[in-house]
């Protein structure tokens, strides 16, 4: 509706740009044709004077509209706008006066003849307001019209782009898009139509060849590493041992990997079915699984809770979450460290020491970006995608040797 009601704002000051614009026009030229009809009134009712004049027949004195005076002066005739005051009315009155000298059958006249402006003013006024008041009603009226087919016309479209909203491609269905009846739309709809159909076939194909992908080579790497398992328990020269090590290290790592970017693109393409869940009872349930790792560093683990932190997540990502930044916190953490867990209804926050150095603010969360020797640079990148797809807010910070990371709804 913003589009509907911008074209009608702007055709409203059009609008009213034209009208004034017109009113204005038309207030001078009526104003100019009723000066114009006044003069001509005045010049004919001088003719018939001078005519009643040379017939020797005497012109009434009709103060003050008219005034016949023998003269012994003469000059041009000329046209003024003067105030007298009228006797009959009690008031002075605006005249339009006519002066013109005369000679009449050897004598001189001055003939003075006026007629009331404000009359005409009134004339002009009247017409102007009136067809004012008609434009003003014209334009409220196509206003409305206007509004209401544009309204039908663009019902349709609205319906379409709240089905184009409701779209998703998880639910694999099609979209229904209703016919407009006009040409333009109709062409979208089709478009779209083929579009969204594409989009969920490329969908469909990239969910089933990174699940296929991720299940085929999970089953060799399965077997590579049991079988390597195996052959380091045999009695071997210890330079074969470690190399058979090694290769079972990197294998180990290859599983891991396959593994997290298996899961950040089931996270990007929300695979999973979030419900209401509270962090809280997640932190407790990984504490205890971490428990073991956290009592060999001898680390010492404060936790305040002020709130259950709720949020819409899968189980299996909300274990992910926090079982990614509890073990950052472990593995980053100093011999006798400690970690602090603070927990409200819109906070979590996870705090270590650690090294007295902070992390670099713009690599910290990319992908590959490895903060140790060890891992493979995928866990903050799992941790903040986790967040951004459930509009979570997730901040890095550090201050005298605590590293911190804040979770924020």
């Amino acid at each position: 509706m913003k589009l509907l009601k911008k074209i009608n704002r702007s055709y409203l000051i059009s609008s009213a740009i034209v009208l004034l614009v017109g009113l204005l026009i038309f207030y001078f030229l009526i104003n100019r044709i009723a000066s114009h009809e006044i003069l001509e009134g005045l010049h004919a009712s001088e003719t018939r004077i001078v005519h009643e004049l040379k017939n020797h027949k005497a012109v009434p004195r009709l103060y003050p509209l008219i005034e016949v005076t023998r003269t012994s002066k003469t000059g041009p005739e000329y046209v003024k706008d003067t105030t007298i005051f009228d006797p009959v009315e009690n008031e002075n009155e605006v005249f339009k006066e006519l002066n013109t000298f005369r000679r009449i059958n050897g004598e001189n006249y001055h003939i003075v003849i006026r007629a009331l402006a404000v009359e005409k003013r009134d004339i002009v006024s009247s017409i102007f307001l009136s067809i004012t008041a008609i434009f003003l009603l014209l334009i409220i009226t196509l206003y409305f019209i206007n509004k209401k087919a544009a309204s039908a016309i663009w019902q349709p479209f609205y319906q379409n782009l709240s089905a184009l909203k409701a779209f998703s491609l998880k639910e694999n269905q099609k979209v229904i898009l209703q016919k407009t009846g006009i040409a333009e739309f109709d062409e979208l709809n089709h478009v779209v139509s083929e579009l969204t159909q594409k989009v969920q076939n490329d969908y469909q194909s990239l969910k089933e060849f990174t699940e296929n992908a991720s299940h085929e080579i999970q089953t060799p790497l399965s077997v590579i590493l049991m079988n390597l398992e195996e052959v380091l328990q045999q009695d071997l020269p210890e330079k074969e041992l470690t190399r058979i090590y090694h290769t079972y290290e990197a294998a180990k790592r290859l599983s891991a990997l396959n593994r997290h970017l298996l899961l950040l693109t089931k996270i990007e393409n929300k695979q999973f079915t979030p419900k209401s869940l509270c962090l809280n009872q997640t932190i407790q349930s990984r504490y205890t699984v971490l428990l073991p790792l956290i009592e060999s560093a001898k680390l010492q683990v404060k936790t305040e809770e002020k709130g259950c932190f709720r949020v819409r997540m899968h189980e299996t990502l909300a274990e992910t979450l926090i079982n990614n930044l509890l073990s950052n916190a472990i593995k980053h953490n100093k011999k006798e460290g400690v970690i602090h867990l603070i927990l409200t209804d819109k906070t979590l926050k996870i705090c270590n020491t650690g090294n007295e150095n902070p992390l670099p603010q713009e690599t910290i969360f990319q992908r590959f970006v490895k903060k140790d020797s060890q891992g493979l640079g995928l866990g903050l990148a799992i941790v903040k995608r986790i967040c951004e797809t459930h509009q979570l807010e997730i901040k890095y910070t550090f201050s005298k040797g605590i590293h911190c990371f804040t979770i924020k709804r």
